[in-house]
């Protein structure tokens, strides 16, 4: 079996007069029948790091596709296995937070049905994996 160390999270968040929000992407039903057997849920930007490419540059590829520039990047200091029966491997997920302006989010409809800017709490009730509401306890800590 494979490992995939090249995987990766980003918390992406802003800073309001309210507090942080993070942003969540609600799956869409197409995204959901074609991979999840018709689930649909919550879940943040992730991507892979492509050949000979920096984590930073990567972050910033990721954001772009929703239209979003990260003004400041972290590690979040944690990292979660899963075994990723699509691609049947096992990915070494790292955790990073971006801070981003308050700017439109743009979402490609086949993957994305909804984004919500929440709080902490509203976030961790809203995912359901213990990878991401672990890593982003981590970021919760260097945000704020």
């Amino acid at each position: 079996m494979d490992l995939n160390a090249n995987v990766f999270d980003v918390w992406t968040f802003r800073r309001t007069a309210g507090g942080i929000r993070f942003l969540l992407l609600y799956t869409s039903e197409e995204k959901a029948a074609r991979h999840f057997n018709g689930g649909r849920f919550w879940q943040i930007p992730c991507g892979v790091v492509e050949d000979g490419e920096g984590i930073t540059d990567a972050v910033h590829r990721l954001l772009a596709r929703y239209g979003l520039t990260a003004s400041s990047i972290w590690a979040g200091e944690h990292a979660y296995l899963i075994y990723n029966r699509r691609f049947e491997e096992m990915e070494a997920i790292g955790v990073y937070a971006a801070e981003v302006a308050d700017a439109p989010v743009r979402l490609d409809p086949s993957e994305h049905a909804l984004h919500e800017w929440l709080s902490l709490e509203e976030c961790l009730a809203r995912v359901h994996y213990r990878g991401l509401k672990d890593g982003l306890r981590s970021v919760a800590e260097y945000v704020t």
